[in-house]
């Protein structure tokens, strides 16, 4: 076995320094899998009993709905259709998604219908009176949102609650709304179309909608995700057409900053306030970050070097601090990979800051 000299040893220790490497891990990982490529916009989600909702492709290459505790579990799809997402999973182990008619998750030819999973059964949420719809977002009381086409092609937020669809429109002159949270007090954040044809994040507080306007310098934004205090993250134009990741808390619009460069996009929120998403780190990469106490830290930085994964998005967060993402590894296929971060050591009293 080759020795390491004393200078050899000092110069792959400063070596992990300046990289930024961290040499006590926060996280430990566990590989849950291969993750398909869908689309930018649909986001595998963890519940806070450690439950994962996402997709897995099936022997015959189609992408099904799966769900992961402690081991995956095939969700399957409607009865007719060929293909599933599976995009949040509660507590009680309910999981929502949505069906495709063919074997292209993308394709807009196909038809698309919201589900709601439990162990026993599948059930088809129907739609707004158009031909499609998915469900994007579940609380622990079994109420529903997403977003579904009308009759006329248009398309609305929905919220699904004691077997029936309610429409929960949108902003005055705009065509277009989708959910895409909802947390057990029963708000909802979204995206809504303004009367310029921009779209805002919004906020629904008893079926009423509210626009949340956009980050200074920005004319698009969206809410994506949101804790069980009412507070909302998401994404934001901001100066010079950047994108960049807020915090909307107590009527104000919070730019969280980057790891260098942009886009930076907030997935998700937990009752510390503590925000996972990713952020550009240079003109060709992205990597996970998580946001505490007022500054956003690279997730690459926290966990072993020396591993093969690249965190790039980090989906979820739950109270006790795991962390659900996106790792890749270098090749010509660029194998991406569902991970669950764990953290080493509890959180000790006083780390987060909750005023």
């Amino acid at each position: 076995m080759p020795r390491i000299g004393a200078f050899s040893f000092i110069g792959l220790l400063l070596a992990a320094t300046l990289s930024g490497a961290s040499l006590t891990p926060r996280y430990e990982l566990v590989d849950i899998g291969t993750l398909p490529w869908v689309s930018e916009d649909v986001a595998p989600h963890l519940s806070a009993s450690g439950e994962i909702s996402w997709w897995q492709a099936t022997p015959e290459r189609i992408v099904h709905a799966s769900a992961w505790a402690q081991s995956p579990r095939d969700v399957g799809t409607l009865e007719g259709f060929a293909s599933s997402i599976a995009s949040q999973v509660n507590d009680n182990g309910q999981i929502v998604g949505w069906s495709v008619s063919g074997k292209n998750l993308v394709d807009s030819g196909a038809t698309t219908h919201a589900f709601l999973s439990t162990r026993a059964r599948l059930v088809d949420l129907g739609t707004l009176g158009g031909r499609d719809s998915k469900a994007t977002g579940i609380n622990e009381s079994g109420q529903v949102v997403g977003v579904s086409s009308l009759p006329d092609q248009s398309r609305h937020a929905f919220l699904y609650r004691a077997g029936r669809l309610v429409d929960l429109g949108g902003l005055p002159g705009g065509a277009f709304s989708a959910a895409y949270a909802i947390n057990n007090s029963g708000l909802v954040v979204g995206a809504a179309e303004t009367p310029t044809h921009l779209v805002h994040a919004v906020i629904w507080r008893d079926n009423r909608i509210a626009d949340l306007g956009t980050l200074p310098g920005g004319s698009r934004s969206r809410a994506l995700a949101l804790n069980g205090r009412g507070d909302i993250v998401g994404y934001s134009e901001a100066d010079q057409a950047e994108t960049h990741a807020f915090l909307y808390l107590e009527g104000h619009m919070q730019d969280l900053g980057s790891l260098g460069f942009d886009p930076v996009r907030a997935n998700a929120i937990n009752n510390h306030r503590q925000i996972v998403g990713a952020s550009g780190v240079n003109q060709f990469a992205r990597h996970a970050f998580i946001w505490e106490n007022g500054a956003m830290q690279d997730l690459n930085k926290l966990i072993s070097s020396g591993g093969p994964w690249r965190l790039e998005e980090a989906y979820d967060i739950t109270d006790q601090g795991q962390i659900l993402c996106l790792g890749t590894r270098s090749g010509a296929n660029r194998d991406r990979h569902l991970l669950l971060l764990n953290p080493v050591t509890a959180p000790s009293p006083g780390t987060y800051n909750l005023q």
